[in-house]
Parts: C-alpha cells; structure tokens; sequence
C-alpha cells in the first residue's frame, strides 16, 4: 500500500503519527509520504516537505504566506502525479488540503479527511465541496458526523483523538505534590496559547488580571504550563510594567498535569480548551486577534459561541472573553465568580463531563487507519 499524508500543523502532525503508527501495525511494508514534522518522519513518513514554516494565524498571515503554500502545493500534486498513491489522508489545515483533495479525487486516489473543517461553524458550504472531493470523511464529533452526512458527505464518526492522550491519571491533591503547589488554597493557571502572537496579545491581559486577583486572593498559586516554542524571555517581557504581580510558576512538559491541578483555567480559544474538557477543570475562555481578523471572522461565523466546548454543548457552558471584552477588570470579575462559588465550578465541571461524553471512545487514530485500508481494499476491488 502506497498512502500520501499531508498534515500543515504541530497537532496535525501529532494526530498524523498516531495514524502512521496504526497503519504500520496493519501493514509493515506499508509506503508513507507527505507532509508533515518531526513526529510523522520519526513515525516512518518520508516527508516531500516540512511543515517548519507552515503554521499560521488569522487571515493577514494567511496571506502573506499564500505564494509560499502554493508552491508546496505544486510539489505535492506533482508528488501524485509520478507516484500514484493508493489513498490521500487530509488532517485538519483546512485551506491548503482542500484543493489537494480536489486535485487527488480527481487523479482516482482515495482521499480520506480526518478532523475535516469546522463548517458546521463557519463557511458551511465547504461541506458540499467536501462530498465532491473525498471518499470518506473521518469525523471527530458526532454532530460533526451528521451534519457532513446531511451535506451529501460520506462521513464516519471515529471519535476525538484527545480522548486518547490528554488525561491526567493524579488527583488534584498528587498533581499539586508533584509540580509542589500547596493544597490548601486556589491555583490558577494561566494558557495564553501555543503561538507567539497568541501570547503577546493574552499574557499580558492574564498577568493584569492576576495582580487584581491577587488582592482578594493573596495566598493563591499560579502557575503557567509554557507551550512547545514559547520561551521564558517572552512570558519575562509581558511582564514588563505590570505592578504587584504574584509569583507565577512556569512549567515545562507538564501541561496535562497542570492542568490537573488548577482550581479554574483562564484559557485561549482552541484545542487546549477542549484538552481542559477532557481534564475536567473549570476554564475562563479568552480570544484577541487583530482587528482585521476579527472582523473577517465574525462576517463569516454567525455562532454565538466560539469555544469548543461551548459548540459541541450547544450552549454557553464556560464564560467567554473575546476581543473588545477581554479586558484585565471583566477577566478579574470572571475568575473572581468562578472562585468564590463553588457550587458554580462544580457546574461547570458537570457540563464538561456531558461534553466530554460526546468524544467518543479511545481508538479515533486506529479507526482512521483502518477506514483507510478499506478506501484502499475498495478500490483495489470494486465488487467485492
């Protein structure tokens, strides 16, 4: 079996090596190219390209790499042109995998999309294109599922590949032990995001934040889990003119269990929102892009809700501070409810088991390899 896999991201490419890993299970001799990182190609994929350089943020980024990513789609359609690959699996990266999608349908090789776009969110005509332009859809959510099946998408539910991984197998009390956080008071654990633009609009907001809360909560801990690339000097340099701050514990490759041990979460929008779901800690959501993105986002997604876990509730189970009302003082007031009511963390906390309910079960990164084997199996005998 030849099977081109193309992954624009770090989670894509995390997601990617999990399949890799299952597809090598089915079939050593399995052949592996595409796009991706360093975990797919230690996975066993010989990459035609990188994905270094790929990750953007919001449409004015998007832009300016446009002749950069069209170049890379040159290579890969050319890359099925000469190879002829048995099937083509599409992880999340939305805009450049479509057209490639389009291109292999075309060229008779099976595509498979897993973790398809968000158009149940925004742009939902993409669904329609989609069953144009796959074979079948490995769907993450089971609205998800149903909604692409609507469009005239062939799409099977294989659950979220978080269930998987982001767990935490301490209690509160052992995952305070072990990052040696006190048990008898608030931690509060600050997630401004995986991108430097991301944090230098967040952290500073957070740590203005923190310092009001502070006042009603001297005794409180605060830790912040660093993201892969996101280094010290710049969370040292958001800092900068923020009086009275309290002492903030950065931590390294302990996120899960950081996570674990905060009381509440102020959190930025994505998939570390639904990382926290699956943990079970009450979160604060919070978003701020440029003024153009924003607006570019809100003509195109007429939800009311932007965070994970408040979509696949369809409600609004965890607060959200995004743009204009996402400032240091209704931050302050937002966390200051959540930790002083109880009985309101322990709402949430509810509301976030029923969603994580609708994950699915562990195995979304197996299921999707086998889908791919029966797309190739299919082809390879079309009256079986």
């Amino acid at each position: 079996m030849k099977v081109m896999i193309v992954a624009g991201e770090p989670s894509g490419d995390l997601h990617a090596s999990h399949v890799v890993n299952a597809l090598k299970a089915i079939d050593p001799n399995i052949i592996l190219t595409g796009m991706g990182g360093d975990m797919m190609a230690k996975a066993g994929v010989s990459l035609q390209i990188h994905i270094h350089d790929s990750a953007v943020m919001g449409f004015a980024d998007a832009l300016a790499v446009l002749p950069k990513f069209l170049r890379k789609l040159a290579i890969l359609k050319q890359h099925i042109r000469q190879h002829q690959p048995d099937a083509l699996l599409l992880i999340d990266f939305a805009e450049f995998n479509m057209p490639l999608a389009k291109f292999a349908y075309r060229h008779n090789v099976r595509v498979i999309y897993y973790i398809p776009p968000k158009a149940w969110a925004w742009r939902g005509g993409r669904a329609k294109k989609l069953a144009k332009r796959t074979n079948v859809i490995a769907s993450i959510f089971p609205f998800e599922t149903e909604f692409y099946r609507n469009a005239g998408a062939p799409a099977e539910f294989v659950g979220h590949p978080l269930v998987d991984f982001a767990n935490c197998k301490l209690n509160v009390k052992e995952a305070r032990e072990k990052l040696n956080l006190k048990n008898d008071t608030h931690v509060i654990g600050l997630m401004p995001g995986s991108r430097r633009s991301e944090v230098q609009r967040h952290l500073p907001i957070m740590l203005k934040a923190a310092s009001n809360i502070a006042k009603t909560f001297p005794d409180s801990e605060w830790i912040l889990p660093l993201a892969p690339g996101i280094s010290e000097t710049l969370v040292a340099n958001c800092k900068e003119g923020i009086e009275k701050l309290p002492n903030i514990k950065l931590i390294q490759g302990e996120t899960y269990t950081a996570m674990r041990a905060a009381t509440v979460l102020l959190i930025a929008s994505g998939t570390a929102t639904l990382e926290a779901t699956c943990i079970g800690t009450p979160m604060i959501i919070v978003f701020r892009t440029s003024w153009h993105n924003w607006h570019i986002i809100r003509a195109l997604t007429p939800l009311e809700n932007s965070g994970l876990p408040n979509l696949i509730a369809n409600k609004r189970i965890v607060p959200e501070l995004l743009q204009e009302n996402l400032t240091p003082d209704t931050l302050t007031e937002h966390a200051l409810e959540l930790l002083q009511n109880l009985d309101k963390r322990n709402e949430q906390c509810e509301a976030l088991q029923s969603v994580y309910q609708q994950l699915g079960t562990s195995g979304a990164a197996e299921r999707t390899a086998q889908l791919i084997v029966e797309q190739i199996e299919s082809a390879h005998n079309p009256h079986k």
